[in-house]
């Protein structure tokens, strides 16, 4: 068996695995918590300055 029949062996065999992480949508929120992210909390970039900054040498 051929490098490419594994691999489109290994493709079939997957979509079996992906349907049961489909049908629960808490999942990826709770993957992203484990990971030290929170949706509640949202951390917002800093605006930007309306005038250049000239650096000081």
């Amino acid at each position: 068996m051929g490098r490419k029949a594994k691999l489109k062996k290994e493709r079939k065999s997957l979509p079996n695995e992906n349907n049961g992480s489909q049908s629960n949508p808490d999942q990826f929120v709770q993957h992203l918590e484990r990971q030290g992210y929170s949706l509640k909390q949202v951390k917002i970039a800093p605006d930007m300055p309306d005038k250049p900054i000239d650096p000081q040498v």
